[in-house]
């Protein structure tokens, strides 16, 4: 078999990689967040002493399929030193990187005793137990330098797919304790750098004067280490704002203790916060947070001036002035709150409307922002009239530059109710979820008052008639001449093991490439969200059969060596290929940026990969919300407010699909918001919840940025399986906000015990993946017992068939 594939025959740096290591940089740079600083930062380049998990194994992404293989790393150490410091602490460095060691192979031969061999349940349970960083040696006092007073330590977790945080993992050490008792005993300043990829329990600090800077460097990508120097010295001013809450304490959040494997029953995640999720709660119950939502520290000081106010049909319009009165360039962000009135529904305090972000402001440099938003946007859920309302009242406008810092600037005042949308009830709860309620905040009388004239509003009624096949001369054309056999080959994936003609090694899934030598290509899928999963060294042989020498994902490490010879290429004996891609910040590091135009360059980014290497469907962005902080992929999700999610997923996927033939996959499609039992778990939901929390980031994503594909979740929603629910997919995703994409089904979501592949067809799904030869004999055995339309066949094969003609890709 000929070996079709874009992937190179030398390892040299490309001008992509080199444009492609900038940009991660600056995100990486604009996403680090500054909590805590008495003064110590920006920090003289010298002698430091540098301790803790991440220094040198610093974490620059969750594990799972978000991981992303590149060509290097820069770990903390390493950017410290890029930046001129000298680390005085190598011999401790050097013990730990020999634990590191001795625990990771250990770990390796206990994963090797389980695995006999590879199915999807081993993949499964090998991603679920990912090797978690060993806390370090004891710091003794031979580690203790008396050639400087300054300390840096590197506290770091790890996290990834399958999985969820426990609480220990969440809260310091023992371990860690008697590291900073032991540097705080001996050094006058230490900075802390948290290296995770969610928040954290920070409240031991207060317990530590000696700690006079707390950074969050997230998981910042293969240019973590050089950025986080950059900004510890003040090369780079911090510029990054969190896009969730952090409390005091883990039993802060709204019923904490029933999280996963917390609670008593992990086939069912009740939702019993309701519309109070992050700040929402924090704010409108005045639980005090450790760090708000929106909150960020920077070394200079800006001042909000000259804000004004119009109201224009249903548009709002804030102008505003910003100017650095510090001392040192920068870049503010500035947030707009919107505070509902009281009426038949019960509200949030307040909740975001719209954020702007300056560009680099120098000293007493002045900058002009625009926030906008449409009231239509603001609306609430009524369940009893099926209707999205604005009740009458006073919204008062709030600016400011986190949740806990806004102050009122205006009040638009609606004096009856407005119907904005008609609907019809949809994925509704089967019982009613018991929710918090709050009594709400006084009206604000100090402020001026805007009346909207409800003349500018016209009721949308949302129209649930059957959305057509997709019409296309040419896929008409080819699929006429198809039986239902050939149109099913294009409902389901190849498998994940397969041969497809075109190859991109590394790739998760392929469409079939059965019509190859009638033109139409196989076209690639790709995992995201950090950027392209690929493998990053291959080999090929004479027959066209391509392995791996780097594994796509770390847990190929744990293969045993029988199944590894199998599996693995030998770079001595074969042709050598070779795919360098870059490793972006993970989207928590990018949704803190707050900087949209940055995430449309990142996705840009990823799509001349694509290019490059022959991906056609990356399988980002990842877009659930943060609802506990104890989930194993909140690293892969933007934030805990649907508008950031939907603002910056819309963004990447614009980048992405500026070429035309690439396309993004927003995921996971809805209310994945738990990794435990995932294939099993039933979010209990109620349906104004769902719409304003929960599918709020998609629909903003959809409707600003058409992405041509979506991925479903693994889960239910109120006991039916979001990957054949035809309310969720076919009347909310398609009939009321257009989608005109591909559905696809999340890897190995469906069949045996989940999800049926026939009702999802018939739910509005396209694809099944990964597919493969089990999925076709059981979709095509469903049309014959009348179970699965030819019309739901056409359907999903036109759709997919459409996007694979007009991919980069082209058969020859």
């Amino acid at each position: 078999m000929q070996l079709r594939t874009k992937a190179k025959y030398t390892d040299e740096v490309t001008p992509l990689e080199v444009s492609n290591q900038k940009l991660a940089y600056q995100a990486a740079c604009e996403g680090i967040v500054l909590l805590e600083n008495s003064g110590v930062l920006p920090l003289a380049v010298g002698k430091v002493a540098l301790y803790g998990a991440g220094a040198r194994r610093t974490i620059k992404g969750g594990s799972g399929s978000g991981e992303v293989i590149e060509r290097h790393a820069v770990s903390i150490s390493e950017g410290l030193k890029n930046r001129g410091f000298e680390i005085v602490t190598d011999e401790w460095l050097d013990r730990y990187d020999a634990l590191w060691i001795r625990e990771k192979e250990a770990f390796i031969t206990k994963m090797r005793k389980k695995l006999k061999s590879i199915s999807t349940k081993t993949l499964a349970e090998m991603m679920a137990a990912d090797f978690r960083y060993p806390y370090g040696n004891a710091i003794r006092q031979s580690d203790l330098s008396d050639q400087t007073d300054t300390c840096i330590y590197v506290l770091s977790r790890q996290s990834g797919e399958g999985t969820d945080r426990r609480q220990e993992d969440y809260c310091l050490s023992g371990t860690e304790r008697a590291h900073l008792c032991a540097c705080a005993s001996h050094y006058r300043h230490i900075i802390l750098v948290v290296n995770t990829g969610a928040s954290f329990d920070l409240s031991f600090v207060k317990n530590f004067p000696a700690v006079e800077a707390v950074v969050f460097a997230c998981q910042l990508g293969q240019e973590g280490g050089n950025a986080l120097a950059d900004v510890l010295s003040g090369r780079v001013n911090p510029s990054g704002r969190l896009a969730v809450t952090w409390a005091q304490h883990y039993e802060d959040f709204p019923f904490a203790q029933e999280y996963s494997c917390l609670g008593k029953d992990l086939s069912r995640a009740v939702y019993s916060e309701g519309i109070y999720v992050g700040y929402r709660y924090f704010d409108s119950f005045d639980v005090s947070p450790a760090y708000p939502f929106g909150y960020g520290l920077s070394y200079t000081d800006y001042q909000v001036s000259d804000i004004s106010v119009t109201a224009k049909s249903t548009g709002i319009t804030v102008v505003c002035t910003v100017t650095n009165a510090g001392e040192r360039a920068g870049k503010e962000t500035v947030q707009l709150y919107v505070s509902a009135p009281s009426g038949i529904l019960d509200h949030e305090y307040q909740s975001l409307a719209a954020f702007a972000k300056t560009d680099l402001l120098q000293p007493g440099g002045k900058e002009e922002l625009t926030l906008q938003f449409d009231l239509k946007n603001i609306a609430s859920y009524d369940e009893s009239s099926a209707s999205m309302i604005l009740e009458a009242g006073d919204y008062i406008l709030r600016i400011g530059s986190s949740s806990r810092s806004t102050r009122p600037c205006a009040a638009m005042h609606i004096n009856e109710t407005l119907v904005v949308s008609r609907h019809r009830n949809l994925c509704s709860a089967k019982n009613a979820v018991a929710k918090l309620s709050r009594t709400a905040a006084p009206e604000e009388n100090s402020v001026i008052r805007i009346d909207i004239d409800p003349a500018g509003f016209r009721t949308e009624d949302m129209d649930y008639s059957e959305t057509a096949a997709r019409e296309d001369v040419r896929v008409s054309d080819l699929l006429k001449k198809m039986s239902i056999r050939d149109q099913i080959r294009f409902c389901a994936g190849t498998g994940l093991f397969g041969k497809p003609e075109f190859t991109v090694p590394g790739a998760v899934g392929n469409t079939t490439s059965d019509f190859w030598k009638a033109g139409i290509p196989n076209a690639v899928f790709c995992d995201g969200p950090a950027g392209l999963r690929l493998q990053r060294r291959s080999t090929a042989d004479g027959r066209g059969n391509v392995k791996p020498v780097d594994g796509a994902m770390s847990i190929y490490e744990y293969l045993p060596p029988v199944i590894q010879k199998l599996l693995f290429g030998n770079p001595e004996k074969e042709k050598m290929l070779y795919q360098y891609v870059t490793a972006f910040p993970v989207a928590a590091a990018v949704a803190q940026t707050w900087n949209v135009e940055l995430a449309e360059k990142i996705g840009a980014a990823v799509s001349a990969e694509m290019t490059e290497y022959g991906a056609v469907f990356w399988l980002a962005p990842a877009m659930n919300i943060v609802r506990n902080p104890l989930c194993g992929r909140n690293y892969e999700y933007y934030s805990e407010d649907p508008l950031i999610s939907g603002k910056m997923a819309a963004a990447v996927v614009r980048g992405v699909q500026s070429v035309r033939g690439n396309y993004a996959t927003i995921k996971h499609f809805a209310a994945n918001n738990q990794e435990e039992n995932r294939y099993y778990v039933s979010s209990e939901v109620d349906e104004r919840v769902l719409r304003e929390i929960y599918l709020r980031g998609f629909e903003i994503a959809v409707k600003e940025a058409a992405p041509k594909a979506l991925m479903g979740a693994y889960n239910r929603i109120n006991g039916v399986y979001c990957a054949e629910n035809k309310e969720l997919i076919d009347f909310i995703l398609r009939r009321e906000w257009g989608f005109e994409g591909i559905v696809m089904s999340d890897w190995f979501s469906t069949g045996e015990d989940r999800a049926q592949n026939a009702e999802c067809i018939s739910a509005g799904m396209d694809l099944i993946m990964p597919g493969g030869g089990t999925v076709r004999k059981e979709l095509l055995s469903a049309y014959k017992e009348g179970r699965l339309s030819d019309k739901d066949i056409y359907r999903a094969a036109a759709n997919v068939l459409h996007l694979v003609i007009n991919s980069q890709i082209k058969a020859e």
